[in-house]
């Protein structure tokens, strides 16, 4: 295993509030990762929060660190896990412009033509064929919903309420919900969750008013409330909010606040790479927006940063908009005919896309009052 310097050529980075970001990538995924130094130990909070993700490592640390300390990464691999292994190095600190950051993790992506199509009476689905500054294509989707007319419903696995352990693929979820008369008319995929253990999704989750998984979950979620009004919220900042929920899905990064790109910083590479990605946005005036890029398909589709994702969803009317579960987790589908069909292409290559439809905890499901 090589740990490898991830943004340019640096080990750690300055955040907007005083602290350091440790960000420590490897190629290999690692299990049980901290950063020591001094008797100090700095848990990993990057898959505390991202259990799926074991190849890239974020610590906060104090911001009286000096420069050209020596710190251990310890971890542990895969089956190995009584085995601590140890590798010290030294950070170099970089000392970014956010707003030059912004910049160059913007991808440039411009739709050429667009298909628009109505999927449903308020629901309207569009499929953007798209280039990058490099003039690769990049294939967007999305779904506006008019909640006078539609809503969000959690899709989950036999459409039950199973907290951990079990997962199924979105059009299994959405055959569940419909063998139970919920009025499906389109989809796309949801929460992160543990791909390698017991696939126990990472925020919260609800599903007809019931609390299915991480009650205390402080991260983003795309929501329902009991009276219909959608939401982006989280719990650490309303979390009076868990009582009027009657469905919600969470992400992670609240990309988009008041119409702007959300004040987050996108230095480790999980931000800005081009990956397969998935939003949920909400507009001032109530509609619900869903978002979805491939990626990773190089002639096909070439994913987005973070960046690039809110900059879609604020120029899709959203007023806030949180990033969802992307890589080879997102999906889109829609109902034609009395049948549903995949829109998307899901990563990693480009090869009949029944055979890379992946199993996961939840998704969204559109539906039709």
């Amino acid at each position: 295993m090589t740990i490898y310097k991830p943004v340019k050529e640096a080990n750690y980075l300055l955040m907007d509030d005083g602290r350091l970001k440790a960000v420590v990538s490897t190629k290999s995924p690692v299990f049980n990762a901290s950063l020591r130094c001094s008797g100090r130990e700095y848990a990993d909070f990057f898959n505390d929060d991202e259990p799926y993700d074991r190849l890239t490592h974020v610590f906060y640390i104090e911001s009286a660190l000096p420069a050209g300390k020596t710190l251990t990464f310890c971890y542990t691999l895969r089956n190995h896990s009584k085995n601590v292994r140890k590798q010290s190095f030294a950070f170099e600190p970089v000392y970014a412009d956010k707003e030059t950051l912004l910049r160059e993790y913007d991808s440039g992506t411009r739709p050429e033509r667009e298909e628009r199509e109505t999927v449903a009476d308020g629901v309207e689905y569009t499929h953007y064929f798209c280039k990058n500054k490099e003039g690769a294509p990049v294939h967007v989707f999305s779904l506006s919903v008019d909640t006078e007319k539609a809503t969000i419903y959690t899709g989950t696995p036999e459409d039950g309420y199973m907290g951990v352990g079990v997962r199924a693929k979105v059009p299994q979820m959405i055959d569940a919900a419909v063998k139970n008369g919920v009025n499906v008319v389109a989809a796309m995929n949801g929460d992160f969750f543990d791909m390698f253990g017991d696939a126990h999704p990472a925020g919260l989750c609800v599903k007809n008013g019931r609390v299915i998984a991480n009650e205390d979950s402080k991260r983003y979620f795309l929501g329902a409330k009991k009276d219909g009004t959608p939401v982006i919220a989280s719990l650490a900042e309303t979390p009076a909010l868990l009582r009027e929920l009657e469905h919600a899905v969470s992400g992670l990064q609240l990309i988009v606040k008041d119409g702007r790109i959300n004040d987050w910083s996108p230095l480790e590479p999980f931000a800005y790479v081009r990956h397969p990605r998935t939003a949920a946005g909400v507009t001032k005036d109530g509609k619900i927006l869903l978002l979805e890029v491939d990626g990773r398909i190089p002639d096909y589709s070439n994913g987005a940063t973070l960046v690039d994702l809110a900059k879609m969803m604020i120029a899709l009317g959203a007023d806030r908009a949180v990033n969802l579960d992307g890589g080879g987790s997102s999906v889109t589908y829609t109902k034609e005919g009395g049948r549903f069909v995949l829109r998307s292409n899901p990563a990693d290559l480009f090869r009949p896309t029944a055979k890379l439809i992946r199993k996961e905890y939840n998704c969204i499901l559109v539906v039709k009052f």
